[in-house]
């Protein structure tokens, strides 16, 4: 379905803010939950949208936006990630299915997982799955097929392309899986692995695509609820912590777990200083969320936690080689940003599930 272009709306002080907002993005309801966006590498953008269930391309140089709704209404579509030949891959957490969307034509494919299904039929043209295995996030690892987190079953998935089969790896010592479902993210990781977070545990962990050894890595901190991990260009682990309000960097040869403290009366006041200049106001604590390396070193990280009901609307720039931290509000309210990836140009692309926009940030080379 094709939907009118909308401009961007430049931040409100490009002198203050490097941020710049697309949008609204438009959506089948009122608010979409703009939450992931990736760049197809070909001009387009693809927006997921997992409160209105669909999925939304933009045109970057004739703004049109064009909606593919999931096959099944209130599918809940999960993280996404893409694979060889440009197209993306997605999980409905609600109806317990592995998605992919062809950019080429916006077409669906899913395929129901195999486990604790508690309805998987059709009715009319309209697939229904239901089931308990609360998938949230993939990630396409380097032995080419598709890993899932299984937040219902305490395990990571994994699912081949070529054979259509699936695999299932329980996580050891893991509980209460369920509660952090929809806080889950996968990510790859170094060399041949798979990066996953257990927030409820305090850990985070990574699985060998190989052997399917899983190693862990607990946080310093007690409670700190890790959510958002990436791998970076040196092969380490960088953690950005909710509750614990810090960045950590994990080296997975070693095992060593560092955190860098965010929290200070000093960064408080600098960020209600931004926001009170920029006259965009939210949560000034900076409860972090999902994290990434910039093409400049620096990481950049989503400050507002897991849940939209913190109303974050900054995001963060660290620099590991000083220690600098520096963040930006952006120029909605209480936006809540929600994932950051990087497109091939190197600019870092994020949602904003509560302004239903979505933003742009352009990262110098290193």
């Amino acid at each position: 379905m094709a939907l009118s272009a909308v401009p961007p709306a430049v931040a409100e002080d490009s002198t203050t803010s490097p941020i710049t907002e697309y949008g609204p993005i438009p959506a089948q309801l009122p608010i979409g939950g703009v939450c992931e966006v990736e760049s197809d590498g070909k001009g387009k953008l693809w927006i997921e949208q997992y409160l209105s269930s669909e999925i939304t391309s933009y045109d970057l140089e004739t703004g049109e936006y064009k909606s593919y709704p999931t096959p099944q209404p209130l599918s809940v579509p999960g993280g996404m990630d893409k694979d060889h030949e440009g197209h993306f891959w997605m999980t409905g957490v609600t109806n317990n299915s592995v998605i992919r969307i062809d950019t080429r034509d916006g077409s669906y494919k899913q395929w129901p997982l195999p486990w604790g299904n508690a309805l998987n039929t059709t009715v009319g043209a309209t697939p229904l799955n239901v089931g308990t295995s609360l998938s949230n996030d993939v990630a396409w690892g380097p032995d080419n097929a598709l890993w899932m987190t299984l937040g219902g079953h305490n395990a990571i998935g994994r699912f081949d392309p070529e054979t259509e089969t699936f695999s299932k790896f329980p996580v050891p010592g893991e509980v209460l899986g369920h509660v952090h479902s929809l806080f889950g993210i996968i990510k790859p990781g170094p060399g041949r692995t798979v990066i996953f977070n257990m927030p409820q545990m305090n850990k985070v962990g990574m699985i060998d695509v190989d052997t399917k050894e899983i190693k862990q890595f607990e946080m310093p901190t007690p409670l700190s609820w890790p959510t958002g991990i990436r791998t970076a260009r040196d092969g380490t682990i960088w953690v950005g912590e909710g509750f614990g309000m810090a960045l950590a960097r994990i080296n997975p040869e070693t095992g060593q777990v560092k955190e860098y403290p965010l929290l200070s009366m000093d960064g408080v006041r600098s960020s209600l200083r931004k926001q009170l200049e920029s006259g965009s106001l939210g949560n000034p604590l900076p409860m972090l969320g999902p994290v990434v390396e910039g093409q400049d070193g620096n990481i950049y990280g989503m400050v507002a936690f897991a849940s939209p009901a913190t109303l974050g609307n900054q995001v963060l720039k660290f620099d590991p080689r000083t220690g600098k931290a520096e963040m930006w509000p952006t120029p909605s309210h209480a936006s809540y940003p929600c994932d950051i990836n990087p497109d091939e140009h190197g600019r870092l692309w994020f949602g904003e599930l509560v302004s239903q926009k979505m933003g742009r940030i352009d990262v110098p080379a290193d």
